[in-house]
């Protein structure tokens, strides 16, 4: 059983709290995610290291669950300080690098999907600000699912978990029984399948729109295996530690259910991804604004692969309708 310690490290956002870092103190010294690149996450970060008797400079590798900037943002500087290894997922290259065509795909989709001008703004912004705050980190390694990280006493491996992010991995101590699962397990609230573009030929491609990837389907998959493995507990990014992870999944799969229901009975003769958006999530403001979009769209897309919905581009704009 490896030493897992959490480590709280303040996030700016508002109603998120703070993202956990977790340490294994054992040889080789890991971080599982890094934290927000920002002054007072670095001095959260270091001090909650100091707690349990270990340095920036001791750590010797970073494990990340995924490249959102609250979990990879001050990977960069921890291996500038350390000389770190860092793996991540490769599904996830195009997101922690910023790759322009990674943005102008997620633009392109906003255009169509008739988004107001300033929200594809706030956006745009929102992205450079990420940048500022999680810069890309000089050298990673690819992780591979099922791949198996050694420590003196116990190992984890890691475990991919699509759905929220396109490469997230959860990283399991078989032994313990725990999984680290990042942002694919939370309690108390049901994580954003998020928009993700892909390259040509990615086996996850929207089939009607093979520029992103069909991101609930990752999710709902994603449930199904984790609903399989033998828990005692689920250490997860934000929020509560999860003792009963079934029950989690449940609670997600019915929640995702019932929305594909409610989508489709507003679609009727054809409908813009962002009025539906607008209806759904009414008083919803900022950045806040694209992760709703991108919950919409994800289940739109769903809706067209199980043969519900159909999708039509009119006139360079997407619409999405009643199959029947």
């Amino acid at each position: 059983m490896l030493p897992i310690h959490q480590i709280p490290v303040p996030t700016p956002f508002p109603g998120l709290g703070p993202v956990y870092v977790y340490l294994v103190r054992q040889d080789p010294v890991t971080l599982i995610d890094a934290g927000l690149g920002l002054p007072d996450c670095r001095d959260a970060l270091q001090a909650g290291l100091a707690a349990h008797g270990v340095g920036l400079r001791d750590v010797r590798r970073i494990l990340l669950t995924h490249a959102h900037v609250d979990h990879f943002g001050l990977a960069a500087w921890i291996q500038e300080e350390s000389g770190a290894e860092v793996w991540m997922h490769p599904d996830e290259q195009a997101k922690a690098e910023g790759a322009p065509w990674w943005r102008d795909c997620l633009v392109r989709t906003m255009e169509e999907a008739e988004v107001d001008a300033a929200v594809i703004a706030m956006a745009r912004e929102f992205w450079r600000m990420e940048r500022l705050v999680g810069g890309p980190v000089a050298a990673w390694q690819p992780l591979a699912d099922g791949q198996r990280f050694p420590f003196e006493g116990g190992e984890l491996e890691a475990l991919h978990l699509p759905g929220h992010a396109l490469g997230h991995t959860g990283f399991l101590d078989r032994e313990a029984r725990t999984l680290i699962g990042g942002d694919h397990l939370l309690e108390g609230v049901t994580p954003n399948p998020i928009m993700e573009p892909v390259l040509p030929g990615h086996p996850d491609a929207v089939p009607h729109d093979p520029a992103r990837a069909l991101t609930l389907a990752q999710f709902l998959r994603s449930l199904d295996r984790v609903a399989g493995l033998d828990l005692e507990r689920v250490l997860p990014g934000h929020g509560p530690v999860i003792t009963d992870h079934r029950s989690v999944v449940e609670r997600y799969r019915t929640k995702h259910a019932h929305r594909l229901d409610a989508v489709l009975e507003r679609l009727g003769a054809g409908r813009s991804p962002w009025e539906l958006t607008r209806e759904f999530y009414p008083r919803v403001q900022g950045f806040d604004q694209f992760l709703a979009f991108s919950e919409v769209m994800a289940h739109l897309d769903l809706l067209v692969v199980q043969g519900r919905a159909r999708f039509d581009r009119l006139s360079g704009f997407s619409r999405y309708r009643a199959a029947v």
